[in-house]
């Protein structure tokens, strides 16, 4: 039997350390919680790349090919891949000197961890002797408060881990840049991407918005979508995709293709968040873009998905940049309002046949640090200037911190707002344009007045013959408003599902409401009020 002062308790494992510095864990029976106690401490004192993130041990490691999918990342991008136990039983066994009593020799002899010990560890399910991490990234950043994030390792304060080493060009940029630093700063970026078709100059600034949000998205608890679109092919979306994603990482973005429905894309989409890329680039997208699971990746901190082949739900980070590219890209529903649209038009028939003056690629690659250091001083310029306000420029709900380190120091530089050019999406919206047609129609025919749905498909089909033996509508406006509301044959029942779907709705200053219902029927009634 092994010796019990040597094996009296936590105390003991704990003091115990081998000639190389490493404890020394006894795993003897009824010693399972202190033996975990002791494990934690140990692989928390190990450089082992090992860390925490919503119930999970994590590693990051470098893909070594890229398969074919749904998914393309290049050679080398870093993932994160979570511990499973036959994975951290070769961790414990690194991270400590593991013992157990033999009888023969009736003495201890070293051992691997057992599987059962580390499966038990995983179990715990916290760990806080462990680091927790936000997310890794692979070029300078900053923190919320201004601090520049360019040290590679493990920074405390952010849980962000700088997997980078030396980047060409790059030195670290003034704690405290003045304005006039800013507006180089700002130069220098509008140089880099002068040679693209832009629409306006509030697409020149939302492009340089999405190169800042590359850099410092881990830091930011939401961030809108970036949207690039082009109504021809080969105008350059791509190539802008690509360089958030080359300046953020020093190679070409993970591209992913969604699913032919929302399931299906919300299960790849769980994926890549899962792996941890810094960016994501949707691209190429050929049908309207929308759904709840990317207007939640956009305003939420954190979203709750079941990953391919899994059963269960798990707590997804979403600080990963997300850019979505397609021709005349039709972006609809809420998702609207958090994006930041980026417009291209060459006015060409056949764009890709462009010359340009240099490799567009080839230099964010040579010049990287300099553009690096150049997008990170324009929001530490603004910070340290007090952070002033915007006369006339509301903030946008749901992105406070994206505001006040991205679109805010951009406008007070004097460029347009990067948010400008996304409101023609809502113009283009649909829905929107349903809304203005059925809401007008119904204000014109009955003010105020309460109908129930089936007066109001009663209305739109009332007609008459005309002489040449057509059919003459009574209120074509409001017949068209409501085959764009039911989309095939006109009915009460699809109306009054669409008009519960837009209760107290606004456009135009007319708010549709629910009044009431009608007699012993308890139907509703409805009315569109101007106010």
């Amino acid at each position: 039997m092994p010796d019990p002062e040597f094996v009296e308790g936590t105390d003991n494992q704990r003091a115990a350390f081998s000639a190389d510095g490493r404890r020394i864990i006894t795993h003897d029976p009824g010693q399972l919680p202190e033996i975990l106690d002791v494990l934690g401490l140990a692989l928390a004192e190990t450089q082992n790349n090992l860390f925490t993130q919503s119930g999970r041990l994590l590693r990051i490691y470098p893909v070594t090919e890229s398969k074919p999918g749904y998914l393309k990342r290049i050679k080398g991008s870093l993932t994160l891949h979570t511990v499973d136990g036959a994975h951290l039983t070769e961790l414990a066994t690194r991270a400590a000197t593991h013992e157990r009593y033999d009888s023969r020799s009736q003495g201890y002899k070293a051992c691997n961890c057992p599987r059962g010990v580390a499966e038990a560890y995983i179990s715990r399910g916290y760990w806080p002797e462990l680091s927790e991490l936000t997310g890794f990234v692979e070029s300078p950043t900053i923190s919320l408060s201004g601090r520049v994030i360019d040290t590679p390792g493990y920074d405390k304060e952010t849980g962000i881990f700088a997997a980078f080493g030396t980047i060409d060009g790059y030195t670290t940029p003034p704690a405290k840049p003045t304005i006039a630093q800013a507006k180089k700063a700002a130069q220098v970026l509008l140089d880099l991407v002068k040679d693209f078709p832009f629409v306006a100059d509030a697409d020149h600034t939302a492009t340089l918005a999405g190169i800042i949000t590359a850099l410092i998205r881990r830091s930011l608890p939401a961030a809108p979508m970036i949207a690039v679109t082009a109504p021809t092919p080969g105008t350059g979306k791509t190539l802008i995709a690509e360089t958030f994603a080359i300046l953020a990482t020093g190679r070409r973005a993970s591209v992913l293709s969604l699913g032919h429905d929302d399931a299906e894309s919300e299960k790849r989409l769980a994926g890549i968040l899962l792996a941890g890329d810094p960016c994501i680039v949707l691209d190429n997208i050929e049908r309207p873009l929308k759904g709840d699971l990317l207007c939640q990746v956009a305003t939420q901190q954190f979203v709750k998905l079941r990953p391919l082949g899994g059963s269960g739900m798990v707590s997804i980070s979403t600080a990963s940049m997300m850019v979505a590219t397609g021709n005349n890209l039709s972006i609809v529903g809420d998702l609207k309002r958090r994006v930041a649209l980026i417009r291209l038009d060459s006015g060409q028939e056949r764009p890709e046949q462009r010359t340009f003056n240099n490799d567009h690629l080839e230099e964010v690659l040579r010049r990287r640090g300099a553009f690096i250091r150049a997008a990170l001083t324009i929001p530490l310029a603004y910070l340290a200037n007090e952070a002033p306000t915007i006369k006339g420029l509301h903030p946008l709900g749901g992105f406070e911190q994206w505001d006040r380190l991205v679109r805010r120091p951009l406008v007070w530089l004097g460029l347009d707002d990067p948010l400008k050019a996304a409101e023609v999406l809502r113009e283009q919206d649909p829905d929107i344009e349903t809304m203005r047609m059925l809401f007008g129609a119904w204000h014109n025919q009955w003010a105020d007045k309460d109908l129930t749905a089936a007066e109001v498909v009663a209305a739109s089909l009332d007609c008459s013959t005309s002489p040449g033996g057509g059919v003459d509508y009574t209120n074509p406006g409001l017949r068209d408003a409501l085959q764009m509301v039911c989309s095939e044959k006109i009915n009460s029942r699809r109306l009054g599902y669409w008009l519960r779907a837009h209760k107290d709705r606004i456009i135009d200053g007319m708010q549709l409401k629910q009044s009431g219902q009608s007699g012993h029927d308890k139907i509703s009634k409805w009315k569109v009020v101007c106010g």
